[in-house]
Formats: structure tokens, sequence, C-alpha cells
């Protein structure tokens, strides 16, 4: 999830840095979700994301003690309560998207997210879209029909990666209510705080897992660790304009990965629908930036 933040003047070179930290850290999430939908065929997902928030809050809480204590203490501790449950809903519908469907026609999907969050910071937050970026929005959900593939055959699993995009919106918006006052090491840092603490009702669902897939966990975890720091690092170094659009990378590394490993080829749905659902969301970025 990107903190965005107010960036001052910085020197050309520290905005185009912010370009491979923005692909790193799309690579690294990808790569985070491939690990759960492999591991997801074996074991139960509840605990799967339990075990991988635990590896990110200790790895972020040991860097922050070190480095930034103060991101240690909250003013809205039920603010993130609230984000990591959503998180924690988050992760699970990704992975069950991923364990149902092919990655290029889920994230098609999943990236509504940013649509649906105008649209809820209109209703909650006051925020008021210029009439482009109702356009975009409008142009957006078209995309995400497109993508659903209406020539093929509709499936409960697509109620996942809308379900998904849902959830991701909410937690959006939360995000930049708690952000008006903190940072984004505290904002990450407790949204997994977040999700470890709604994550523990899963561990009903335990099973023994052998060494292999402990492995696995804590390697998605460090993955979503790495991924979370890069992209804070990447909207410091430039503005949200610059560095929000780079986010649609993923759906570019889900069709790389998806066709490597598992041998699916999107559709000419799936790739259209993704594209102009990323095309909308950066047409919002881009005519909100003036504001």
């Amino acid at each position: 999830m990107a903190q965005t933040q107010t960036v001052t003047a910085v020197p050309a070179s520290g905005v185009w840095m912010a370009v491979p930290l923005m692909l790193g850290a799309t690579l690294c999430l990808t790569t985070l979700d491939t690990l759960l939908k492999m591991l997801a065929v074996h074991y139960p997902i509840g605990p799967l994301v339990f075990f991988r928030n635990v590896v990110q809050v200790v790895v972020l809480a040991s860097i922050a003690r070190a480095f930034v204590p103060t991101a240690l203490r909250t003013r809205q501790p039920g603010v993130h309560l609230a984000r990591g449950a959503c998180l924690m809903t988050m992760t699970v519908l990704i992975t069950l998207s991923l364990s149902h469907l092919p990655m290029a026609q889920t994230y098609a999907l999943t990236f509504s997210a940013p649509l649906m969050a105008t649209v809820l910071a209109l209703l909650f937050l006051g925020e008021r879209p210029l009439p482009a970026q109702w356009l975009c929005i409008a142009a957006g959900f078209a995309g995400v029909l497109i993508a659903l593939d209406p020539g093929g055959v509709l499936s409960l699993a697509l109620l996942f990666p809308l379900a998904q995009a849902a959830a991701n919106a909410v937690f959006y918006v939360l995000t930049r209510y708690a952000g008006r006052t903190e940072s984004a090491m505290t904002l990450v840092l407790w949204a997994g705080i977040g999700a470890v603490v709604f994550g523990v009702f899963a561990l009903v669902a335990y099973v023994p897992m052998p060494l292999e897939a402990w492995a696995m966990i804590c390697a998605g975890g460090l993955l979503g660790t790495s991924g979370q720091l890069m992209m804070a690092a990447a909207f410091r170094r430039a503005p949200t304009a610059v560095a929000a659009p780079l986010v649609y990378a993923q759906m570019v590394w889900a069709m790389l990965i998806g066709w490597l490993m598992f041998d699916e080829v999107p559709g000419w749905s799936a790739i259209l629908g993704a594209a102009i659902v990323a095309a909308s969301g950066i047409g919002v970025v881009r005519f909100g930036r003036g504001r």
C-alpha cells in the first residue's frame, strides 16, 4: 500500500530514483502474492497470512526501534486496528483470487481500488473529484467490466478480487485519514500490528507445516516488508503524480510471472481491461495533482 506524502524540492536525480524503487517494490509484492498462491494449494490461507504479517511486524519494529523510535507510538490505535482488519482481509482475498483466477485478470480487477477509494474519499473525507477525474473513474469501471470477460463464463470467484478491491479502497481512505498526523513508517508498522491482532483468530485453522513452507512464509514476509519500505521511499523522493502510476507495473509483473510459472496466457479482455483501469487510475492522480 503506497503512503503518499508531501514532497518538497527534490533533486531530479532523487525523483528518477523513485522509478527503480517503485518497480522493485511492485516486483516484491507480486512475488509475495505468488508465494502465497503456491502455499495456499496445500495449507489454510488464514494462518499463512497471519505468519506473513508477523514476520513483517517483527522486521519493521526492529528497524523502527533502531532508527525511528517515534514510529512505535501512535495517536490513532483504533484507526490502525481497522486498517489492520482491512489488510488481513485484503491479503486473504487476493490469495483466494489467485487460487481460482489467472494472475492478470486478478490484478486487473483489484486495481480498481484507487477508483473506489476516490469515491469513498468524497463520501467520508469530503474530497471532491474534478469533472475530469469523474470521467476517469467511469472509464476505470468500464475497464473492470471488460476484465470480467463478458464473453467468458462468469464465476463466483470473480467476487474475490472485487471484494479485495473494496477492502483496499477502505484501507486507502483510512490510511489517508491517519496519514494527516502520522509518518509513513508508523502507518506501515501499525497496519501490520492490526493485521496480526485480527489474524490471531485465523490460527484455529492452523495445521503443521514443513520447514520449506516456513521458509517461503519468511521469504514472503521479507518481500512484503521490502516492498512497503521501497514504496514509501519512492513517495518520499517523487510527487504522487510521478510515483503513483508506477504501481500499475505490478500488473506487468503479474502477467510475466503468471506466464512463466503457471502457464497462464492472459486473454484480450484481461489485457484491455487492465490497460483501461491503469490509464484511468493514472488519470485520477494526474488531474488531481494541482489541488
